[in-house]
C-alpha cells in the first residue's frame, strides 16, 4: 500500500512516523513546499535574534527520513488532487503520482486582520511581515539590517507574538506589542495573570498597548507606523503581524472535499472523500479548529491507525494546553481557565498570586475534578496538573502543591486563607492586624 502525505509540518511528519511504527511494509511519500526537513516553528523568533541557527531548528535531518524509509520531496508544490483516479499532480512534473491513501497535512497560514494597506505592503515587501517559516524569519532579519530598523511593532499579544516581540527587542529594536483584546494571551490567561505578565514584559523594555485595534498601516515606499482606532499613531520601521492562523483548505476545496473554516473530518479523521484523510491545523471537527501542537500530535496517532484500517480510537477533540516560555518565564495554560464564561455553576478555584516573585497559579475544579489551570512563573506543579486533568483530586494535596496555607488568629480564631485572599499571608505588611480583634500578624499560626 502507498500512502502519500501532503505537508511536512508537525502533523504530517508525525503521521508518517506513526504509520511507519505501525507498518514496516507501507510505502510512505511526503510532499512539501518547504526547503527544509521538519523543523520546530516555536523557536523561529530566535532565528531573527541569531540565538539559534537554521540547523538548530531542524528536528529531523534527512537521514532520519532515510532510516524510516520515508521518501521526502522538498520544494514541491502539489497543484491538484484527483480523488476519482487517486492521483495528485505536482508542479513541474508531467506524470501524476498515484496513492492508495492520501493524508492532507496542509497546515495553516498566518491570519492578516482587515487592516488598511496590510496585505498590499506585505506582498510588496515594504516592511510588513508575518512569521510562519524559516524563510519568513530570514526575510525579517534581512529587512531589519538593510533598513537599519530602530522601531518595531508586533500586532498580536498571543504566544508567538510575545515571543517574537521578545526576540525583536533582544535585537536592539524599540518594540511595541499591540493587542486587540483587553489583556495579553487572551486565550491562555485570565485578567489578573494577564496584568502580571504585562508588567513583567514592560519591565523588560517592551511597550504594550491593550484594547487597541489597528486600522491602518502607514507609509508610502516603506512602512512608517500604524494608526489605531481612535486616531493614535505609533511610529515603526517594521510591522510584524502575529494575529492567529487560517487553515489551508484550497487544495481540498478544489478537489470538492467538504470544507468550512477547515477541511471537515469525522472521528477517524476521514474527509468526505473515500481514502482521503486530513490532520492538524487544516482540519475542522464538530465545527472546531485547534491550531495547537498537542492537537496535531494526538491527531497524528489517530490518522495513522485510520489510514491502515485500524479504526480503534476515535478523535474526541483536544483539551487546549500550552507550556511555553514567554520572555523567559514558564507559562502553562490548560483546559477551562475562566469558569465565569461557563454556563453551569459549581466551580471552585484555588488561586495563588505572588506578585513579589512574579508567580501566579490557579487551579479550576468542578465536583472535585481538575478542569483547568494557569501556572505562571513557577513550573513545579506542571507535571501534576497534566497527569490529573479531568480526574478526582485531593484539595489538601493541591494546597500543599501550591503552598497555599490557612493562618489562624490565636486570639479570636479568624482564618486567613491564602487561596481566596488577594495577598498571600507572607506578603502582608509587618503592621498587619487581625480585622476582628486587632491581634498583630505574629499572633497568627499556620493551620496544620
Amino acid at each position: 500500500m502507498k500512502v502519500v502525505i501532503i505537508g511536512n509540518n508537525v502533523s504530517g511528519t508525525f503521521a508518517a512516523q506513526n504509520i511507519r511504527f505501525l507498518s514496516e511494509e507501507t510505502e510512505i511519500e511526503v510532499f512539501t513546499q518547504e526547503k527544509y526537513p521538519y523543523y520546530t516553528r516555536v523557536n523561529l523568533p530566535e532565528l531573527i535574534s541569531e540565538k539559534v541557527s537554521i540547523d538548530d531548528l531542524i528536528v529531523f535531518k534527512e537521514d532520519w527520513y532515510r532510516n524510516k524509509r520515508i521518501q521526502l520531496n522538498l520544494n514541491t508544490h502539489v497543484k491538484k488532487i484527483d480523488p476519482k483516479t487517486k492521483t495528485i499532480e505536482v508542479e513541474g512534473k508531467s506524470k501524476s503520482i498515484s496513492y492508495d491513501k492520501l493524508v492532507l497535512a496542509l497546515g495553516s497560514t498566518p491570519n492578516v486582520p482587515p487592516i488598511k494597506n496590510a496585505i498590499e505592503m506585505k506582498n510588496e515587501k515594504k516592511g510588513v511581515f508575518t512569521l510562519r517559516s524559516i524563510d519568513d524569519a530570514l526575510a525579517i532579519k534581512d529587512y531589519i539590517r538593510s533598513k537599519n530598523a530602530k522601531k518595531a511593532i508586533v500586532i498580536g499579544g498571543g504566544l508567538l507574538g510575545l515571543e517574537l516581540a521578545n526576540q525583536i527587542n533582544n535585537s536592539n529594536l524599540d518594540t511595541t506589542v499591540v493587542e486587540f483584546f483587553p489583556r495579553l494571551l487572551p486565550r491562555q490567561l485570565d485578567g489578573e495573570c494577564g496584568t502580571m505578565l504585562k508588567e513583567e514584559i514592560e519591565n523588560r523594555g517592551i511597550k504594550v498597548a491593550l484594547d487597541a485595534a489597528t486600522e491602518e498601516i502607514l507609509g508610502n515606499d516603506f512602512v512608517s507606523g500604524i494608526r489605531l482606532k481612535g486616531g493614535q499613531k505609533i511610529d515603526a520601521d517594521i510591522v510584524l503581524i502575529q494575529a492567529g492562523i487560517r487553515p489551508t483548505i484550497e487544495l481540498a476545496k478544489n478537489a470538492e472535499l467538504d470544507t468550512n473554516r477547515g477541511i471537515i473530518v469525522n472521528q477517524f479523521l476521514e474527509t468526505s472523500e473515500k481514502d482521503i484523510f486530513a490532520v492538524g491545523d487544516c482540519i475542522e471537527y464538530k465545527e472546531q479548529i485547534w491550531g495547537i501542537i498537542p492537537a496535531c500530535m494526538e491527531q497524528s496517532k489517530i490518522v495513522a491507525a485510520s489510514v491502515l484500517g485500524a479504526k480503534k480510537v476515535e478523535y474526541q477533540g483536544t483539551t487546549p494546553k500550552n507550556t511555553l516560555k514567554i520572555v523567559g518565564l514558564d507559562v502553562t495554560s490548560i483546559g477551562i481557565i475562566d469558569p465565569s464564561k461557563e454556563e453551569s455553576g459549581g466551580w471552585e478555584i484555588l488561586r495563588k498570586a505572588d506578585k513579589k516573585d512574579c508567580c501566579y497559579q490557579k487551579l479550576v475544579l468542578k465536583e472535585n475534578k481538575l478542569k483547568g489551570a494557569i501556572l505562571y512563573g513557577d513550573s513545579k506543579a506542571t507535571s501534576y496538573v497534566y497527569s490529573k486533568m479531568e480526574q478526582d483530586v485531593d484539595k489538601n494535596e493541591l494546597r500543599d502543591l501550591l503552598e497555599l496555607y490557612i493562618y489562624v488568629c490565636q486570639k479570636c480564631g479568624m482564618e486567613y486563607d491564602d487561596a481566596v485572599m488577594e495577598v498571600l499571608f507572607k506578603d502582608l505588611p509587618d503592621d498587619f492586624n487581625c480585622p476582628n480583634c486587632k491581634n498583630p500578624k505574629e499572633g497568627f499560626k499556620k493551620k496544620e
